[in-house]
C-alpha cells in the first residue's frame, strides 16, 4: 500500500481533515525513522540526583521509546519519594504521554476548541524494574536506607539511545575453545593433580562443530562484542552428549564506571539431555555492555563424549 502526503494547489478548499493528515504524515515518518535507525533509550540528559532525604531532581533531556516517540523534558523536574519499605529500592522511569484537551483553549466564531496537542514526559517511581521492551525508559535505581530515606542513586539501569546496531540479533560463533589446563590457587596459576589427563581431554574443532572423546573435555573461549552492541540478552548452545555439559557465560574486560577489571557471571547451566538445544536468557540487570571496554567469555565442561554444533549470542 502506498504512502500519501498532502499536495496543495491554488484555490484549493482545505478542510479540518487535511490539516490533521498533514500533521499525521510528518509525525509518522519521523517516528518511523527513529524506530528503524535508532535504538530506544536516553538520547541526552535526564540525569537523576538526590536533592533531599525524600526528594529527587531529574535534569532536562530527551529519550526515545520503542515506538520512536521523542520524550522531552524541557526543565528540571522535582520528584517526591514516598515512604517505601526500609532498605529497599525503587526505579525512576519516564514515558510518553499526549493530552488532547486542556491545551490552548480558544473560541472562534462561537466554536470552542483546543489549538494544540501537548506531548508530556510522564515521570514515575516504580517498585519493580520496568520490562525491557522500550515502552518505558528507566532513568535510575534509587536505594533507600533503613529509615526509607534516599541512600544512593544508581545509574547502571540507564540504556543509551543511539544508531541502530547492525549487530542486533543472533550472532553465531565458531566454537574453538582454549584448553583449561591450569587452576588458580592464592592468585597463582598452577597445574592440577591430574594434569596429564586434562592435557589429553580437549575439544577437537572441525569445520562445523567441536568434538571431545569419551573422557570429556573442558575449554574456554572469548567472544568479542560486535561494534554498536549495547547488551547481550540471550545465549544458545546445541549438541549431543553421553554425559553432562556445564556452560558458563561471563562478562569480562574493563568496567569503566567502577574503574576495575570485570569478571561477572551472566549465566550458568548444566545440560544432561542426550540431544540438546538450550536457549538461556540473561537477567535484565546483567545485560549491559560498554562497547570496546567489554568482551564475553564462555566456559564449557563436558564429562563424557560430546559434540557441540551451535554456540550463539543475541545482542541488541
Amino acid at each position: 500500500m502506498s504512502v500519501k502526503r498532502a499536495n496543495y494547489f491554488k484555490h484549493q478548499f482545505l478542510r479540518e481533515q487535511d490539516f490533521k493528515e498533514e500533521q499525521a504524515y510528518h509525525v509518522e515518518m519521523r517516528r518511523r525513522h527513529n524506530r528503524l535507525f535508532h535504538s530506544w533509550g536516553i538520547a541526552d540528559g535526564l540525569e537523576v540526583s538526590k536533592k533531599g532525604d525524600r526528594e529527587l531532581i531529574v535534569e532536562p533531556g530527551t529519550a526515545l521509546d520503542k515506538d520512536g516517540r521523542e520524550i522531552v523534558l524541557a526543565s528540571p523536574f522535582t520528584l517526591q519519594v514516598p515512604a517505601f519499605d526500609a532498605s529497599s529500592h525503587t526505579y525512576v522511569t519516564i514515558e510518553y504521554r499526549e493530552l488532547f484537551e486542556h491545551s490552548d483553549l480558544e473560541t472562534v466564531g462561537g466554536v470552542e476548541g483546543y489549538l494544540r496537542v501537548t506531548e508530556l514526559p510522564e515521570i514515575k517511581l516504580r517498585r519493580h524494574h520496568p520490562t525491557q521492551d522500550g515502552a518505558v525508559v528507566a532513568l535510575a535505581r534509587v536505594h533507600l536506607d533503613e529509615f526509607s530515606n534516599i541512600h544512593h542513586v544508581d545509574h547502571s539501569v540507564r540504556r543509551r539511545a543511539g544508531t541502530a546496531s547492525a549487530a542486533a540479533g543472533w550472532v553465531r560463533l565458531a566454537f574453538k575453545p582454549v584448553r583449561m589446563e591450569l587452576i588458580r590457587i592464592d592468585r597463582k596459576l598452577v597445574q592440577p593433580a591430574d594434569a596429564e589427563r586434562r592435557l589429553e581431554a580437549e575439544f577437537t574443532c572441525d569445520v562445523a562443530h567441536a568434538y571431545c572423546g569419551e573422557r570429556g573435555a573442558r575449554g574456554s573461549m572469548q567472544i568479542p562484542v560486535p561494534p554498536g552492541a549495547e547488551r547481550v540478552t540471550a545465549f544458545r548452545i546445541s549438541g549431543t552428549t553421553r554425559g553432562n555439559v556445564r556452560v558458563q557465560l561471563v562478562r569480562t574486560g574493563w568496567n569503566a564506571s567502577e574503574n576495575r577489571g570485570e569478571q561477572t557471571e551472566l549465566l550458568s547451566e548444566s545440560v544432561r539431555d542426550a540431544s540438546f538445544h538450550k536457549e538461556l536468557r540473561v537477567a535484565d540487570h546483567l545485560q549491559q555492555l560498554h562497547g570496546e571496554n567489554h568482551a564475553l567469555a564462555i566456559a564449557v565442561v563436558a564429562d563424557a563424549e560430546t559434540d557441540i554444533w551451535l554456540v550463539a549470542c543475541h545482542f541488541e
